[in-house]
């Protein structure tokens, strides 16, 4: 690693390019320095200590969130804790202790003793998809992977997998899978449909980098589908590719039927499909089916019988199976790779993959990686391009 003042140096060469805000990779390597430099300065004590103390942030950052403080602190800067005890009905102590961590790590900004302003973190705070994400993820995952330390003791420290049988049942003292879980409380599921809809961020969409006209567009028989979004959702990827490709061809969303049945408002020139990925494919032979964030859910086992279905409904050189998907660094992976990772682990017995973890996954499908897309956004997904084998 290099030393602090090397670092340093490194930081004041790129400080010109961060005046333009187009620079993406200059922005990228700054980040990767200061956190490099921050590893250097601090004492490695000091770390190992605050990591045993770190859970408190996150609990801080839940409490402000259903005290909607975040969004309060953002409309009303500067604001003193005793406005935000009155808006809020908290305790003014109350806000004043869970803010200090918050602070601290400049997710709000304490301007004078007990008076606060939004940093750019707080308005980010404040959008609900984000504030979704954090109550779900709290009331959710975080409760199940606190029961790893036990489970994977009792396991034999080997990786869950079973969908029926991981974190979260023994966390919950459940036999619902995850997914059961989560539809069987509607508050929950609307906190996960809510951020399940905004996890793009401030990143793009693959239509904005992935070679659509030249890899799906040309070449496309007229007489069949043309894109299947299995697991759509909300639809949110089948529009962006609506916008950017406008009458390209036939484009159907796939989904549980209690989800299909939500989007009345729907694009009529999108097709609606209720599907259940473990059941035959009804749509054969479309030129791309495409899979947002659905095998990361699943552990290999489950992914297989997943892809068996897709697999069968394939035309040989034509169809293309294309994974929107995180693609781990085999070495070096950034934070929220791992974190990623553990969240899948703990959700569903999922996980997030290599490049070679995915070629392994594919080819004992009957399928060939034609090429890995890496992502153009920091922290964003990759795409998996593959074919029938």
């Amino acid at each position: 690693m290099d030393s602090a003042t090397a670092l340093i140096s490194k930081l004041q060469t790129l400080a010109s390019r961060l005046s333009n805000e187009e620079d993406r990779d200059a922005r990228k390597e700054c980040l990767q320095i200061s956190k490099a430099l921050t590893a250097q300065l601090e004492e490695p004590e000091n770390v190992a200590v605050d990591m045993i103390f770190s859970p408190m942030i996150a609990v801080s950052a839940r409490i402000a969130v259903d005290l909607n403080l975040f969004a309060l602190i953002a409309k009303e800067e500067p604001v003193t804790s005793a406005k935000l005890a009155e808006l809020s009905g908290a305790e003014e102590l109350l806000i004043i202790r869970i803010l200090r961590p918050l602070s601290a790590i400049h997710f709000v900004e304490e301007v004078a003793p007990k008076t606060w302003k939004a940093t750019r973190i707080t308005h980010a705070m404040a959008i609900e998809g984000i504030a979704a994400g954090h109550r779900m993820i709290s009331r959710f995952v975080v409760i199940s992977m606190q029961s790893a330390p036990a489970y994977l003791k009792k396991h034999g420290y080997a990786c869950p997998t079973d969908p029926r049988d991981g974190l979260m049942q023994y966390a919950f003292n459940s036999k619902l899978s995850a997914f059961e879980q989560v539809t069987s409380d509607p508050a929950l599921l609307k906190d996960f449909n809510t951020f399940m809809g905004s996890t793009m961020g401030a990143r793009r969409y693959w239509v904005d980098w992935y070679p659509v006209q030249d890899r799906i567009v040309d070449g496309a028989s007229p007489d069949k589908a043309l894109l299947v979004d299995v697991g759509a959702g909300k639809s949110h990827d089948l529009l962006a590719f609506q916008e950017k490709f406008p009458n390209a061809g036939r484009l159907v969303l796939e989904d549980l039927a209690a989800v299909t049945e939500t989007l009345d408002s729907l694009d009529p020139a999108i097709e609606k499909v209720p599907y259940d990925f473990y059941t035959e494919q009804p749509v054969i032979g479309a030129r791309v089916y495409f899979y947002h964030h659905i095998l990361h859910d699943w552990s290999d086992a489950c992914c297989l019988k997943i892809l068996e279905k897709v697999v069968a409904a394939m035309t040989p050189g034509y169809s293309k199976l294309l994974l929107h998907e995180m693609l781990v660094l085999d070495q070096a992976a950034p934070l929220f790779q791992a974190e990623l990772d553990m969240t899948m682990m703990a959700f569903n017995g999922g996980m997030e993959r290599t490049k070679d973890q995915w070629t392994a996954l594919l080819e004992k499908a009957g399928l060939k990686v034609v090429q890995f897309w890496d992502p153009v956004d920091e922290g964003g997904d990759g795409i998996v391009e593959a074919m029938k084998a």
